[in-house]
């Protein structure tokens, strides 16, 4: 049976293929509302989110520890202490563990999902950032951006294993579960292919007009990627050939990038307070939707593709001043303590209309 938020964008498809006005103007319709507002406290330090399905859990790398959300609840149900300088979460559902990095020591803290107790450190590569897990090889893949490479990680003895030179600064990686890794390397504007079985390159692809490629989010129904980009565009690029298949315009200060699987939709989240909705209408043809009003320094995010719920994190801004790049959005200072998880969701959905109190 289709899922609520499946027929809701299936609706909107058949408008624009139909070539009728697109009804995706907030003024006119929303595409998403806040749900929940969840305050996280602690550090005014945040980076990339994960969502877990198998227990219904939002991720948040928050500084010095990872907190944990019951996605459904919004209640906060743990934390993984004692990281320095957290990036990247991943997960391995077969053995019941996740990952974390501590950035300042170069080091991944591997942890239990049940207690979220550390059970073990290994060594990692310098500026240690984002990951990603491969399910064909057992892998765990972590990026150094400092170190310009990637190390591979035996998700079964939990050793380090081959580390990857990348020729530039990784940013944010992603895995097809096919048994091949795409990592955009932001100082040289380009797309690296990796082959997971033997951890060895096998294609490099320059994404131009694309400047400093930062969120990276992958369709592998399609064999679409969705690299979002620090000069306000996302490049939707073939993952077999590297082709550029469209570019779009999205809002300012990217940092994260995903892909809704069952609503075939893409999204950038942004530093300007945007979320940046894109259809994916076929393998060929890509519309954006909206820019999404959310809150400034809404910059990463995860999404849920059961329900569609979109989730982002960010704290109240104290002050702004001038953009760290030009053309960018405004440097942000946040209020000590104020860090929240925003829980958005597709407004046709029907715990949307309920929390409204609307009819469904």
């Amino acid at each position: 049976m289709p899922k609520p938020h499946d027929l809701a964008f299936t609706a909107l498809a058949a408008l624009l293929t139909l070539g009728l006005p697109s009804p995706n103007a907030q003024a006119k319709a929303p595409l998403y509302i806040l749900a929940k507002s969840v305050p996280l406290g602690g550090v005014t330090k945040w980076d990339y989110l994960h969502f877990d399905p198998a227990s219904d859990r939002v991720l948040i790398s928050h500084g010095t520890e990872i907190t944990v959300v019951d996605a459904r609840t919004g209640k906060i149900v743990g934390h993984v202490t004692g990281l320095a300088g957290s990036h990247g979460i991943a997960i391995d559902n077969a053995t019941g563990l996740g990952y974390a990095d501590s950035g300042k020591t170069a080091s991944l803290n591997i942890f239990d999902l049940k207690s979220l107790k550390t059970i073990k450190t290994i060594p990692a590569l310098q500026d240690a950032d984002g990951m990603a897990f491969d399910a064909p090889t057992g892998q765990v893949f972590v990026a150094g951006g400092d170190a310009n490479a990637v190390l591979a990680v035996d998700a079964k003895s939990n050793q380090p294993g081959k580390t990857i030179p990348l020729g530039g600064s990784p940013e944010f990686l992603v895995t097809d579960g096919l048994g091949s890794l795409y990592i955009n390397i932001n100082d040289k504007n380009e797309i690296v292919k990796i082959d997971t079985k033997t951890d060895a390159i096998i294609a490099r692809w320059p994404v131009t007009p694309c400047v400093g490629p930062t969120g990276l989010a992958i369709d592998p129904q399609s064999h679409r990627l969705f690299s979002s980009c620090d000069n306000a565009t996302m490049m939707v690029v073939d993952s077999d050939t590297g082709k550029i298949i469209a570019i779009l315009p999205i809002g300012k200060g990217t940092d994260a990038a995903a892909f809704d699987p069952a609503a075939k939709l893409a999204f950038s989240s942004n530093r300007d307070g945007t979320l940046t909705v894109i259809q994916e209408a076929d393998p060929e043809h890509f519309n954006v939707l909206a820019d999404v009003v959310t809150e400034p320094g809404a910059r990463t995010m995860a999404v849920d593709p059961a329900t569609g719920d979109v989730f982002l994190a960010t704290a109240r801004v104290q002050s702004a001043g001038a953009p760290k790049h030009a053309g960018g959005p405004p440097s942000y200072k946040f209020a000590p303590g104020t860090v929240q998880l925003l829980i958005y969701r597709p407004a046709a959905s029907k715990t949307s209309n309920q929390a409204e109190g609307k009819q469904p």
